[in-house]
C-alpha cells in the first residue's frame, strides 16, 4: 500500500490541473454555448452531458478529498432534486451514480440509500440488469481515501497546536514539538511494520490463498490506528 505521503499529494495535485473536467473535448461552457447561439434545448442537453462528465472527473480523481466531496455534494443535490426515493428518479442515471461510487471506493449516506434501492429494485424485478450489480467495491481505493483524510486531519491538529505554542512560549516549543511528534512518528511506523511482518510470517502458513488480501487490510489497519492515535494526541484542548 502507497502511504499518502506530501509527493503523493504534490503528483495528485498536478495530474488535478492537467486533468481538469472543463478540459475534456466533450465538456462547453455556458459561455460557449451562448457565443455559438444555442436554444434552450440544446443548453438543457449539454448542461445533462457537462453534469456527467463532472461527476465522472471527481469520481475518478477522488484521491483528492475536495473531489470526493465534489462527488458526494453533487449526488446529495441530484438526489434531493427528485425527492429521492420518490418514483420520479432516474433509475439508470442513479445506478450508473452507484456504479461509479463502487469503482472508485466512495461511501455516503445517499450512496448506500441508492445500494438499498438497487436491491429492491432487483428483488422485485429478478431478470433487470443492474450497470452497477458487477461492480466490486473499491476496497483498495477506500482504504486509501480514508488514510489520506486522517493524515488532513493530524497535520491540521498540529498545525493548530503548533499556532497555540508559538502563541503561549514561542516558535522554539513548535519547533521542539514538531520534531518529537516526527521521531515519535517514525519510531511507531517501524515498530508497526516490524510487527506486522511477524503477523503475515505467522499467517502465511494456514492462509497462503488470502495472505496478499489479508497483508494489505492489516496494514491499512495499522496504519489507520496509527494515525488516529496521532490525531488524538494532537487536540488542540491538551495545549491550552
Amino acid at each position: 500500500m502507497i502511504l499518502p505521503d506530501n509527493s503523493y499529494q504534490a503528483k495528485t495535485t498536478n495530474n488535478e490541473r492537467r486533468m481538469a473536467y472543463y478540459k475534456n473535448p466533450d465538456y462547453i461552457s455556458e459561455a460557449e454555448m451562448n457565443k455559438q447561439g444555442w436554444c434552450e434545448a440544446e443548453k438543457a442537453e449539454q448542461r445533462e452531458r457537462n453534469w456527467d462528465i463532472r461527476l465522472e472527473h471527481y469520481a475518478k480523481h477522488s484521491n483528492m478529498l475536495k473531489n470526493r466531496a465534489q462527488f458526494r455534494q453533487m449526488v446529495d443535490k441530484w438526489a434531493e432534486s427528485f425527492s429521492f426515493p420518490s418514483p420520479g428518479v432516474p433509475t439508470m442515471k442513479m445506478l450508473h451514480i452507484l456504479k461509479l461510487a463502487r469503482e472508485n471506493g466512495i461511501v455516503s449516506e445517499t450512496l448506500t440509500n441508492f445500494h438499498y434501492a438497487e436491491k429492491e429494485l432487483l428483488r422485485k424485478n429478478p431478470k433487470f440488469v443492474s450497470p452497477a450489480a458487477a461492480v466490486k467495491f473499491n476496497t483498495e481505493k477506500h482504504h486509501q481515501l480514508c488514510l489520506v483524510s486522517i493524515k488532513a486531519l493530524s497535520e491540521k491538529r498540529e498545525r493548530n497546536v503548533a499556532a497555540i505554542l508559538t502563541k503561549k512560549f514561542g516558535r522554539t516549543a513548535a519547533r521542539e514539538r514538531r520534531a518529537a511528534v516526527k521521531a515519535a512518528w517514525e519510531e511507531a511506523v517501524r515498530k508497526g511494520h516490524e510487527a506486522l511482518e511477524a503477523k503475515i510470517e505467522a499467517a502465511r502458513k494456514d492462509h497462503p490463498d488470502t495472505i496478499t488480501e489479508l497483508k494489505k487490510k492489516w496494514e491499512h489497519d495499522m496504519m489507520f490506528d496509527l494515525y488516529t492515535e496521532r490525531v488524538n494526541a494532537s487536540h488542540s484542548k491538551n495545549f491550552k
